[in-house]
C-alpha cells in the first residue's frame, strides 16, 4: 500500500473516531443500539419490498420473471453485506477502535483482485451482463459449452446446468461465450410413418387427421398438428410427415401420446404399413 492510500485510510479512521469522542459509555450502547436496529429495519423494509414487489400477478405474468427473481436476490445480497459493513466500521469507531486494520484489508484484497484473480473478476462481469441482458434465467432450457441442460442456478460467478442424464455442470461464467436458449421460442417436433403402397395417401391423411385433430386444442401445443402428407417414394411403401410446435421441454409427453394415436388409427382402420425382410446372407 503507498503511502497515499495509508494517509487516507488513517484520515477516515481519524475521522470516524473523533465523532464519538466525549460519550460517556450509556451513550455509546444507545449509539450501538440504534445502528443495529436501523439495520436491522432496514433489511427488514428491502425484503418485505422485494417479496411484496416479486408476488404481485402482473410481475409474475412477465416473461423477465426469472431474471427479476435473481436480479432482486442480488440486490438483496450487496444491500445486506454493505449494511453490514458499515455497522461493524460505526460500532468500532464508537468503543474508539480503530478501523484502520479493516479499511487496509479491504485495499490488499482490491489489489488482490486486480492482480491475482482476474478470473473471478471476469466471472462477476460477464455474470452482471448475463443477468441484465437477459441472456437466459433459472429454469431455461439451454445449450452453453456443448452441455444442453436446465438452468438450476445463475449467480454472478457460475452457472450450475443440470443435464438429462440429471449431472449437475458448474460453468464459471467468464466461460461462457455462446449462448443457445432454446427456452424462448417455440420448438418443432417432426413426426414420420410409413404406410404401405396399396394403401390410398388421400384416405390416410383423412383418418389420421380426423384421429389427432384433439390435439391441436392441448395447453402445451403452441402451433399445429401440420399434415405435409407424402414425403418420400419407396419401392414397397411411401412415408408420411406431420409437424408440430411446443414451449421447450414440452414436446416430448405430446409426441408420444400423437404417436399412440395414428397407432391407434392404423389398427382400428386396417391401415397397411410395410413389412420388413430380413435378408440371411451365406
Amino acid at each position: 500500500m503507498n503511502n497515499n492510500v495509508g494517509d487516507t485510510v488513517q484520515d477516515v479512521d481519524q475521522n470516524l473516531r473523533s465523532t464519538f469522542n466525549g460519550l460517556v459509555t450509556w451513550e455509546r450502547l444507545l449509539v450501538v443500539i440504534i445502528v443495529v436496529a436501523t439495520i436491522f429495519i432496514i433489511l427488514k423494509l428491502t425484503d418485505k419490498f422485494i417479496n411484496r414487489q416479486l408476488k404481485q400477478s402482473k410481475i409474475r405474468k412477465l416473461g423477465s420473471y426469472n431474471r427479476i427473481v435473481t436480479v432482486s436476490h442480488l440486490i438483496r445480497r450487496i444491500i445486506k453485506v454493505v449494511l453490514l459493513f458499515i455497522g461493524i466500521t460505526i460500532i468500532m469507531s464508537v468503543f474508539n477502535i480503530s478501523v484502520a486494520p479493516i479499511l487496509a484489508t479491504l485495499g490488499v484484497f482490491s489489489l488482490a483482485i486486480g492482480v491475482g484473480a482476474q478470473d473471478l473478476v471476469k466471472d462477476i462481469i460477464n455474470g452482471f451482463f448475463i443477468i441484465f441482458e437477459d441472456q437466459y434465467a433459472v429454469g431455461d432450457i439451454v445449450e452453453i459449452e456443448g452441455i444442453t441442460g436446465k438452468v438450476e442456478y445463475l449467480g454472478l460467478r457460475v452457472t450450475k446446468i443440470r443435464d438429462y442424464n440429471k449431472i449437475l455442470h458448474i460453468i464459471p461464467n467468464s466461460h461462457i461465450n455462446i449462448v443457445s436458449n432454446m427456452q424462448r421460442s417455440a420448438i418443432r417436433t417432426v413426426i414420420d410413418f410409413f404406410i404401405d403402397n396399396s394403401e390410398d395417401p388421400a384416405r390416410v391423411e383423412e383418418l389420421i387427421k380426423n384421429g389427432i385433430s384433439k390435439y391441436s386444442d392441448y395447453d402445451d401445443m403452441v402451433e399445429g398438428p401440420v399434415f405435409w402428407g407424402v414425403t418420400e417414394n419407396a419401392a414397397n411403401y411411401y412415408k408420411m410427415t406431420l409437424v408440430y410446435y411446443t414451449e421447450q421441454g414440452n414436446q416430448y409427453d405430446l409426441e408420444y401420446a400423437i404417436r399412440a394415436e395414428i397407432l391407434k388409427v392404423f389398427q382400428e382402420k386396417g391401415i397397411k404399413t410395410p413389412r420388413l425382410k430380413n435378408e440371411i446372407w451365406r
